[in-house]
């Protein structure tokens, strides 16, 4: 499968990862990358020599490419998603899909009609450690989840300002990898009350101060149809953490992830019952976030639905926009929404060396997968 890309930002380094992984098994070829600045295209031939490069997205277009990888500034993603579409291209968009969930709908509808397959990042549900942690509350190891609680941060961008003007904020950038997370365990959002406020951090891109950002920390607190609580805390102006990334309380016990749902370093759960905490090391450490790409190439060839479900991340765009209508009006609003549950992939624990921690075999490279040692 020929896999090309729309974008030539930071995130297109970690994507060529996951190309590259695919490349010595015969299952995908770097198709090429449109890159509007001519000085992005000078490094990548640079540092991936023979790399096809386009300047004309027209070219790209009519280019024998079978998946097409969208990750430009989020304001162009339901546009360019429609034209790839359009073109025969089967096609993954960073997140998020769309700016509104009228346009994210008549995208998943386009491609229904074209039969090409859309999916969105974020992609947290394919990692193999979320697989045993939706397990164990799918169990109930814990009991009913009744509150969760989840935060991501960083410093924010030092090269694209539309990170702290963009309108989006931290939630939209950050927390909606935890929004993906709490929603697929616990279910849809029926209430949402969302808050942002301003650190008082300078910002810098290229040198040059940046004016009037937006806010840059947010407290978003749900109410889900299951009748569980979560909150997120998202910001950039959180210069490190240690701590569990995500928190679930159940009536009978605790579950903490540790690490942060895009790169998760295990999972500590305590049964009430045992009176104890058990520690689980990661299932396949090697496991990376863009693994979204992996699932859509491999879908293909082996002609399968990818583990997809748009209709999760139309809500996630409802719950953006119901959060800046609550951050205005300083009220909890309620989110309307059909979707009713996501498809989730079972973690394969059989054969995956997973254990607690002081029973976990050794891998020699992490940045290969177990079955590549």
């Amino acid at each position: 499968m020929s896999v090309a890309f729309i974008g030539a930002g930071n995130v297109l380094w970690a994507y060529l990862q996951t190309v590259e992984r695919l490349i010595p098994t015969g299952e995908a070829v770097l198709g090429g990358i449109y890159a509007r600045n001519p000085r992005r295209r000078a490094e990548i031939a640079m540092r991936r020599p023979g790399t096809r490069l386009f300047n004309d997205l027209d070219e790209l277009w009519a280019a024998d490419i079978d998946v097409i990888v969208v990750i430009t500034p989020p304001d162009s993603h339901g546009t360019l998603a429609q034209i790839a579409l359009r073109s025969g291209k089967h096609v993954l968009v960073e997140k998020p899909l769309a700016a509104t969930a009228i346009e994210a709908r008549k995208l998943m509808g386009l491609a229904s009609r074209l039969r090409r397959w859309l999916v969105c990042a974020p992609f947290v549900h394919l990692s193999p450690t979320f697989g045993f942690l939706a397990q164990q509350i799918k169990q109930r190891q814990i009991g009913r989840v009744h509150t969760a609680r989840g935060l991501y941060g960083n410093s924010g961008s030092h090269w694209a300002d539309w990170y702290h003007r963009g309108g989006g904020g931290p939630l939209a950038d950050l927390g909606i990898y935890n929004m993906k997370t709490l929603t697929a365990l616990l279910g849809p959002v029926h209430t949402i009350f969302h808050q942002e406020a301003h650190s008082g951090r300078t910002r810098r891109i290229g040198g040059r101060r940046v004016a009037q950002t937006d806010p840059d920390t947010a407290h978003t607190l749900f109410t889900h149809r299951s009748g569980a609580t979560s909150l997120i805390v998202s910001s950039h102006a959180i210069v490190r953490y240690e701590r569990p990334a995500l928190e679930f309380y159940g009536s009978a016990g605790t579950i903490n992830l540790r690490g942060d749902d895009w790169d998760p370093r295990g999972v500590d759960v305590f049964r009430e019952r045992l009176e104890r905490w058990e520690c689980y090391a990661p299932i396949e450490p090697t496991w990376h976030w863009t693994d979204g790409l992996a699932d859509l190439v491999r879908s293909l060839r082996e002609n399968r639905a990818p583990i997809a479900d748009l209709g999760h991340d139309i809500h996630l765009i409802e719950l953006l926009a119901a959060a800046q209508q609550s951050r205005r009006l300083r009220r909890p609003v309620q989110v309307r929404s059909t979707w009713q549950g996501s498809r989730q992939r079972s973690a394969n624990l059989q054969g995956s060396g997973h254990g607690k921690l002081h029973g976990k075999s050794a891998l020699h490279d992490h940045t290969r997968p177990a079955a590549d040692q």
